[in-house]
């Protein structure tokens, strides 16, 4: 079975704005909400047999990641749970392939990465609240 390989997209400058105004809607029907934070996870089929090798890794970071931004894509997610926090993950069905994946693909096969299947993105939301 191949793996399917995780990169985590680091919260740019705009998630302030976008957390903000999620906040706002949320905290409507739950006051006890006290922050969220997300962050986008690219979850790579990869066919190989091998893992990808150290230049390959450098071009999927490059090809997710930001230009502007230095170390903005990692193997590990950048949001940590506390104890009273919810981790939820939002994404396509698996069941089938959707649009942007092959969009990604394209690219992925023409930067010579040709082991890339399947890249399908998931928003990920850490939901801190009171008890």
């Amino acid at each position: 079975m191949a793996p399917v390989l995780h990169f985590y997209v680091r919260p740019s400058g705009h998630k302030w704005a976008a957390s903000g105004h999620i906040l706002q809607k949320v905290q409507r029907q739950l006051p006890e909400l006290q922050g969220i934070e997300t962050e986008l996870c690219y979850n790579v089929d990869w066919t190989a047999q091998a893992l990808p090798s150290i230049e390959e890794m450098k071009k999927l970071k490059w090809l997710f990641g930001c230009p502007l931004l230095l170390d903005d894509v990692a193997h590990n997610s950048w949001l940590l749970p506390g104890s009273n926090d919810l981790l939820l993950e939002v994404g396509p069905r698996l069941n089938f392939s959707t649009p942007t994946s092959t969009n990604i693909v394209s690219v992925c096969q023409a930067s010579g990465l040709g082991a890339v299947n399947r890249v399908e993105i998931t928003r990920r939301y850490r939901l801190s609240v009171w008890l």
